[in-house]
């Protein structure tokens, strides 16, 4: 799509490499003597030559502890010894994927895919009762797509953790066909436990030319260093037909989460990366899923440590792999005047509005004459010339200075993103045609009605969006051309978000006031894109105000708020996140 080029660019631009020589990429080795066949799928360093290491397969919940020797000149994987696998026998497995050590209270952190919590157990395996407060939001994940990523340092007191992929509220996944980035969120947590800030970071798409077979793109670990930067490890799985072909491509990014603003899109520097793969000569594919930073060398260069999923030996001819990347300190300061890599971020987020998959009827509930008449209830739009405009005119000149700041980001992903996922987090549940067809039905047919009432509005007063009066780009510069064809009085997009919000909260009030926030906060970045004055998004409350009030004296709209009604109690494919 058309984002997908400059992405690349974006990506070039901003991932600076770190020099290959003062990176050391040591050779995998396997011990199949010593380390039982698992699926390994994080790993932690608990001190000297001792690790932790999490099996997302294993019969019951719980970590193995290993000995896991290195070369202190050259960071080598020397040996490598299971010390047995640390459980109580009744904890079922929670499909274990990140794995975390708290030297404080000496005991590790595992997230967990299968019930997407993070919980706290003793070196003995014992659960403790802990666990981190998880953030509703990601709680709206794919299927076993939850948090895979999680670290812990103990000079800085954070937690950090992240989903595989994008979550179900912020785009769509990618796949061996949709060649997209990940857009994730990486959260933080102190050591109440209780979650802190929270960065957009943006991974590379796929590097797979071909459209046969899978691929499997996203972050499958990552370790926080004690200088407050984190390493991120981004892997690709590429399953060939027939396997003659597969690789998976292993690139570590170092994060500087410390030197930007929360909520922001973290820039990236590239650290190093590398392949394994199948050919006819070679079996040495490995699927890098677990990292951790261990020992020192003697030079001070950090050591990490990377550990495989082999899928219990697949079919005999899959290995555990063990590996170590050495690197120096890198002192990574992020460019305070390097762009936005909006275009990739924007690539994941409108592909949800054009693959859309909303392939459910949704016929509106207004008749055009019942539909309100504007000229009824709505004052004429502020002119340039008049003394209210300088208000707008204000409103213009905040929103161009908030487009470099996270809340920048915000109204870029508002911009293009389907109005059923830009509300799904504050309604705490995906809102999709598969997941709840009747909230569906309800909600898209008030947004039609929204629709069309707003056509009619904006064809009658034909006011010019503000980035065409000033004569300056908006935002998502990319679509000013076919934006420009069309009026700005009042916002389509908040007369929209405005009765998206009212009419689900007719459906779940215990979340009315998040939705209306949500509300408020995509009319302004109506705004803060350059799409409308704020008088357009004031006068956008006005109009769902009408609407609303003639869908709940109309019968159609008020039998379907009832089967919508029933369908969320019954949570008949929607799943409630409560808060904690």
């Amino acid at each position: 799509m058309k984002y997908m080029a400059m992405a690349a660019l974006s990506l070039v631009a901003t991932a600076i490499e770190v020099s290959a020589q003062q990176v050391r990429v040591n050779k995998q080795r396997s011990f199949s003597k010593t380390v039982p066949a698992g699926n390994y799928s994080g790993i932690t360093w608990l001190g000297g030559d001792r690790y932790a290491v999490a099996d997302d397969k294993s019969r019951t919940a719980g970590f193995y502890v290993m000995s896991i020797t290195t070369d202190n000149q050259t960071g080598e994987i020397k040996d490598v010894r299971s010390e047995g696998f640390m459980t109580m026998p009744d904890e079922p497995n929670r499909d274990e994927e990140g794995i975390c050590y708290v030297a404080p209270s000496n005991t590790v952190f595992v997230s967990g895919e299968g019930d997407g919590q993070i919980v706290e157990y003793t070196l003995e395996g014992r659960q403790t009762g802990r666990r981190l407060n998880i953030p509703s939001v990601y709680g709206i994940a794919y299927d076993n797509r939850g948090f895979e990523a999680l670290t812990y340092n103990a000079v800085t007191h954070r937690f950090w953790a992240t989903t595989e992929n994008t979550l179900k509220t912020d785009g769509e996944k990618p796949n061996i066909k949709r060649k997209i980035a990940n857009v994730l969120r990486l959260q933080s947590f102190g050591d109440d436990l209780q979650p802190d800030a929270q960065y957009w970071y943006v991974t590379d798409s796929s590097s797979v030319d071909s459209r046969e077979g899978k691929s499997t793109l996203g972050v499958s670990g990552m370790t926080a260093l004690d200088n407050g930067q984190i390493v991120v490890l981004e892997r690709e799985v590429r399953e060939a037909p027939k396997y003659i072909g597969s690789f998976v491509h292993v690139k570590l990014y170092l994060v500087n989460p410390s030197m930007q603003q929360p909520g922001d899109l973290l820039q990236k520097k590239l650290i190093t990366e590398f392949r394994t793969h199948v050919n006819l000569k070679n079996l040495n594919i490995a699927n890098y899923e677990g990292i951790c930073k261990g020992p020192k060398l003697a030079d001070g260069r950090q050591v990490l440590v990377l550990v495989a999923d082999s899928q219990n030996q697949y079919k005999g001819w899959l290995k555990d792999w063990f590996k170590t990347i050495v690197i120096p300190d890198i002192d990574f300061v992020p460019s305070p005047t390097a762009p936005l890599d909006l275009a990739s971020l924007l690539a994941v987020t409108q592909s949800a509005a054009d693959d859309k998959g909303q392939k459910l009827e949704t016929p509106s509930f207004l008749s055009f004459k019942e539909l309100p008449n504007h000229i009824k209830y709505l004052s004429e739009p502020v002119t340039p010339d008049s003394v209210d405009f300088v208000v707008d005119d204000y409103y213009y000149h905040w929103g161009k200075q908030q487009r470099t700041t996270p809340r920048g980001v915000q109204a870029a992903i508002d911009e293009v993103q389907w109005t059923s996922k830009s509300f799904s987090e504050a309604a705490g549940f995906i809102i999709g045609p598969k997941e709840c067809p009747e909230i569906f039905k309800l909600v898209e047919g008030a947004r039609i009605d929204a629709n069309t009432t707003n056509k009619r509005a904006k064809d009658y007063y034909r006011r010019i969006r503000p980035f065409v009066h000033y004569g300056e780009p908006s935002l998502v510069a990319e679509d000013d051309s076919a934006a420009a064809e069309s009026f700005g009085y009042p916002s389509g997009h908040s007369v929209r978000g405005w009765v998206y919000a009212l009419t689900l909260a007719l459906v779940v009030p215990d979340s009315t006031e998040a939705l209306i926030r949500r509300a408020q906060d995509y009319a302004l970045s109506r705004v803060i894109c350059g799409r409308h004055y704020k008088s357009d998004t004031d006068a956008s409350l006005v109009e769902a105000t009408a609407v609303m009030s003639r869908l709940l004296s109309n019968d159609a709209f008020l039998a379907q708020l009832a089967r919508a009604r029933e369908e969320y109690a019954r949570s008949r494919g929607v799943r409630r996140v409560s808060e904690e």
